[in-house]
């Protein structure tokens, strides 16, 4: 993809020792916004992403992971092996050339490779040093491993569903991820005040138990005022707003929500004359009223009733959109991948040239800037891709440098990036 402007992270260099997704979604943001990413690979086996679906041949014989190529992508792989002592060495110079450090590994991993944050400020004091875990690196579960799926049992998210369930994305993975790149954001410019660095510890229980929106501020006021009342669980309809959910059609299913007098009027209107009753009927008189445990269910049947006596889903919201009422149809992930007219115009479906894939269609970046756009800035790596980039530019080797690494087993890549030359 051509670059029209550089990104508002033009120029700050970013050392990647992230795996799996809460640190490469972090770094691949980053990336979006004009950072130099170099991502640090296992010597010879790569980063965790490459061996996660789905995995793919291509007609050259090349493995190509979908779930790598989606993390990484804009990033420059590097792979290194921290086994020798020249390895290391490589790192600390690295490391002296870099604005920031992000890893997510479980705490004292790090520690043992000697690159905790001490480790690393004594190389480079002004280092903005980001580490993404479960826990976090300090409180009674801090010793514990997680996945995602642990911090959303860990902080209440899985509770809150009427049947226990994982969510259909890596919700505590991906936003750890954004705080982390909102608090290295702030770092930055702190930094530029003050000249220093600092380090920065993201828990995905942490950021998953601040986004409860209601359920827990609910429990907070009834329990301050002597009366806990604990928050209903969630379906495909709110337990206590109304109309508020994924409704039911002959064909499908629609989105409907209205939280003001006048969208709800609006929804009535839209249901005909032999829902006008409805506007007189107390329990639906105010928002308020629409709005609790009790009427909630009320309202969500009837408003499922009318959508089901619809022909379509398509012809609901067709009928609604003449009253400005607040819905979608849901969309598929196939027919937004290839045809939502929104999701094109949006850019957030664009094209790019993957090494031995051809053209293939990648996110865009949701982060919409008008001076230092945001976006994909390259392919997903193949491995070790960017070994002699880096050392060259970054830290001024030489080729007969490079080879004799090489030669040592110090650095290393896959045998496909000779195919790329």
């Amino acid at each position: 993809m051509e670059e029209t402007k550089p990104g508002p992270l033009n120029g700050v260099t970013v050392l990647d020792f992230t795996w799996v997704l809460a640190g490469p979604f972090a770094t691949r943001t980053l990336a979006d916004m004009g950072a130099y990413v170099i991502k640090v690979e296992r010597y010879k086996d790569g980063t965790n992403e490459r061996h996660l679906p789905l995995i793919m041949e291509t007609k050259e014989g090349v493995v190509q992971s979908s779930y790598n190529i989606n993390c990484n992508r804009g990033k420059k792989s590097i792979c290194i092996n921290l086994k020798e002592p020249k390895g290391r060495e490589l790192i600390h110079e690295l490391i002296k050339k870099s604005d920031v450090l992000i890893e997510n590994f479980a705490p004292g991993v790090m520690d043992r490779l000697k690159l905790d944050y001490e480790s690393v400020k004594k190389i480079n004091p002004r280092i903005i040093y980001c580490s993404v875990s479960c826990f976090g690196h300090w409180g009674p579960y801090s010793h514990k491993p997680g996945y995602d799926m642990i911090a959303q049992g860990a902080s209440g998210w899985t509770d809150q569903n009427e049947l226990p369930q994982i969510a259909p994305v890596s919700i505590g993975d991906m936003n750890a991820a954004i705080h982390a790149c909102v608090a290295i954001c702030g770092a930055l410019y702190c930094r530029e005040k003050t000249g220093k660095g600092q380090n920065i510890d993201i828990s995905m229980m942490d950021c998953l138990f601040s986004f409860h929106e209601n359920t827990l501020p609910w429990y907070l006021l009834s329990s301050a005022l002597g009366k806990p009342i604990e928050p209903p669980k969630i379906g495909r309809l709110h337990p206590g707003y109304a109309p508020y959910g994924i409704y039911k059609g002959k064909n499908g299913y629609i989105v409907i929500a209205s939280l003001t007098q006048p969208r709800w009027e609006g929804i009535v209107k839209a249901m005909g004359d032999k829902y006008k009753w409805l506007l007189d009927d107390p329990r639906a008189a105010t928002v308020s009223t629409r709005c609790t445990q009790e009427n909630a269910p009320f309202i969500h049947k009837v408003v499922e009733e009318w959508v089901m006596s619809c022909e379509s889903v398509e012809e609901a919201e067709r009928i609604l959109e003449q009253y400005e009422v607040p819905c979608l149809r849901v969309r598929s992930i196939k027919e937004l991948a290839d045809s939502d007219p929104h999701i094109k115009a949006r850019e957030m479906m664009v094209e790019i040239e993957q090494p031995f894939v051809g053209k293939m269609k990648m996110y865009g970046s949701p982060l919409k800037m008008s001076e230092t756009p945001c976006g994909v800035r390259g392919h997903g790596p193949l491995l070790g891709e960017h070994t002699e980039e880096v050392l060259s530019k970054v830290l001024g080797y030489t080729d007969a440098q490079i080879q004799e690494l090489y030669k040592h087993n110090v650095v290393y890549h896959e045998p496909a990036v000779e195919k790329l030359r």
